[in-house]
């Protein structure tokens, strides 16, 4: 290939759609086998966890689409199914994630093209919603409360000693009298 595929180490959400010939997919599908593949793509080492395999003969374009809407969260309007090529060939759907956080230059070989690139989540975050009830208000007038002023630690110190003094005497006042 002319231009090699540069891919970042931060790159995140993108689903790349290679077409790859049969000599490439059949150990990948059979076994798990990534070999093949690898050195298709250059020799690029990938996570066999973020790729999937699909023999486009056995699926109608509906189906698909629906997987790839579905299945990997592409927004509807992003699948063209013009560009994937829906003939008997294999084809390789591969995350971002499958190259495992590292920057990567693809060399395609003969054995693998790259057909289709799509964004994966299109569903913005949700906004925040204002809340309307006059609980999520709260308390907003009068008076602020003032701090309790807190005592220090000698003089709840004495306040014990204390206690215990009194308590002292009076067991002992109640033993020697008899009361």
């Amino acid at each position: 290939m002319d231009n090699p595929l540069e891919i970042s180490k931060h790159e995140t959400g993108l689903l790349r759609v290679f077409q790859i010939t049969d000599d490439v997919a059949l150990p990948y599908s059979l076994k798990g086998d990534s070999e093949n593949l690898e050195r298709a793509l250059g020799g690029t080492r990938l996570d066999p966890q973020e790729m999937q395999s699909l023999n486009a003969g056995e699926l109608s374009e509906d189906e698909l689409r629906r997987l790839l809407v579905e299945g990997y969260d592409i927004a509807p309007e992003a699948v063209n199914m013009s560009k994937i090529p829906h003939t008997t060939s294999a084809l390789m759907l591969i995350r971002s994630a499958a190259f495992e956080k590292k920057p990567v230059l693809l060399k395609l070989t003969e054995n693998a093209k790259l057909v289709a690139t799509f964004t994966e989540g299109r569903a913005p975050a949700p906004k925040f919603t204002p809340l309307d009830s006059d609980a999520a208000k709260g308390v907003l007038e009068g008076p602020a409360a003032d701090a309790k002023q807190g005592r220090g630690f000698g003089a709840r110190l004495a306040v014990i000693a204390m206690a215990a003094m009194v308590s002292a005497a009076a067991i002992m006042y109640f033993y020697y009298t008899g009361l």
